[in-house]
């Protein structure tokens, strides 16, 4: 019984280790039937002579109970279970026992030389188990880097050949010649800043606008894209700080008249300026000149007069009314500026349409009357300009304000 139970707790450790290594179940599965089967053939060959061998004790026992002048019966030796038998003698039954012993000794000697060699077997089997177990992985690392290394070597002959194929290509090197046109087509789309200048308004002033100031806004709007032209081209060059004051000064009496004349534009025809905006279209603004948004009398007050100071600025600007001053047909510029003051001037308070002067008394513009402080002494600036001198006593009544449109 002792040797079964080595045998099956190695069985047990065998399959104990087995299952927990867990990668070559191929092994394992050869390792376990290989036990199995020898344990098996142990058990049977212990179980086999323990029941030989306890027969031949039980009838050893029998024997020896049996007095010594009373010979064994030969039926009770036949009922032995042993296929052979062997006879046993009332004079000897003490050999007997001795036999069995012997023999049982021989058979558990041998049993346990056949359990050590199954120990062995199954230590040899762990061991091969074992031994798989841990070289595996050690194995498959090697292959890995093995892999690794390899595709650096690889790309090489692959990249080679692919080169000469690209540059054998005849319209891969023909594609260059086909862009360079297109480059040089759209190097136009971002167009550069245009220089600001006022000739295209000065086109439009010398063929719409007649020498005493009428204006043709019918004229005007069928050239309305050249007028938006030159509108554009003054909001993106405003007055810069290093301008001299000649050039800005032309810069916004331009900007009042030419935005003055849009303003007709889009609405005619229309009777009055006032007509438009609720009567009070010079407080609205809508004129973009730069980043920033004017109206028409911010133009007019906040910088012509306000910034310049000069009165003559009124001779200058047109409001669209007949009894505004004259819209000059030409544009005004840096170098014609003082020469146009002075011309507009003069024409205004000389012309009877807008101011009828004698020494003694004088009806003159409602503008001296509205804009008397920029003028300072009125009677002084008109003496200035017109051609019939007032006495400093003369009566001055002004003139009524006629606000139809100057056409």
């Amino acid at each position: 019984m002792k040797i079964i139970n080595w045998t099956l707790a190695i069985l047990i450790a065998f399959q104990f280790v087995a299952c927990t290594s867990g990668n070559d179940q191929t092994k394992k599965q050869e390792v376990i039937s290989q036990t199995t089967k020898t344990t098996n053939h142990t058990t049977e060959t212990v179980s086999v002579k323990t029941d030989v061998t306890a027969e031949r004790g039980g009838d050893a026992a029998k024997a020896d109970a049996v007095p010594a002048e009373t010979p064994p019966k030969a039926t009770e030796v036949k009922k032995m279970p042993t296929p052979k038998p062997k006879k046993t003698t009332t004079s000897k039954p003490k050999q007997a026992v001795e036999k069995v012993k012997e023999t049982v000794k021989q058979e558990t000697e041998k049993a346990k030389a056949s359990a050590e060699k199954v120990i062995e077997k199954t230590k040899e089997a762990v061991k091969i188990t074992t031994t798989a177990v841990t070289e595996a992985p050690a194995k498959v690392v090697e292959k890995i880097k093995e892999v690794v290394k390899t595709p650096p070597s690889a790309p090489e002959p692959i990249i080679k050949p692919a080169v000469p194929k690209v540059v054998e290509t005849p319209k891969a090197v023909e594609a260059p010649k086909v862009e360079k046109p297109v480059e040089k087509v759209e190097a136009p789309s971002a167009p550069k800043p245009v220089a600001l200048s006022h000739d295209v308004w000065d086109g439009l002033l010398r063929k719409y606008v007649s020498a005493s100031g009428t204006v043709n806004y019918g004229g005007f709007k069928t050239d309305k894209a050249k007028l938006e032209n030159y509108l554009g081209l003054l909001a993106a060059n405003p007055p810069q700080a290093a301008w001299e004051r000649s050039k800005a000064m032309a810069y916004w009496i331009n900007a009042y008249n030419a935005f003055t004349v849009k303003l007709i534009v889009d609405n005619y025809p229309v009777g009055s300026i006032t007509d438009l905006e609720g009567g009070k279209p010079w407080s609205k603004r809508w004129i973009k000149l730069g980043s920033q948004t004017y109206s028409l009398d911010q133009i007019e007050k906040e910088i012509l007069l306000k910034k310049y100071k000069d009165a003559r600025v009124h001779f200058a600007v047109n409001c669209a009314a007949k009894s505004c001053p004259a819209l000059l047909n030409q544009a005004w510029t840096a170098s014609n500026l003082e020469s146009n003051f002075e011309r507009q001037t003069k024409q205004f308070i000389n012309n009877p349409q807008f101011n009828e002067i004698s020494p003694k008394s004088a009806k003159i513009s409602q503008l001296f009357n509205w804009y008397a402080s920029d003028f300072g002494d009125v009677t002084a600036f008109i003496n200035k300009y017109s051609s019939t001198q007032l006495k400093s006593n003369a009566k001055i009544d002004f003139m009524e304000y006629n606000w139809k449109l100057n056409e």
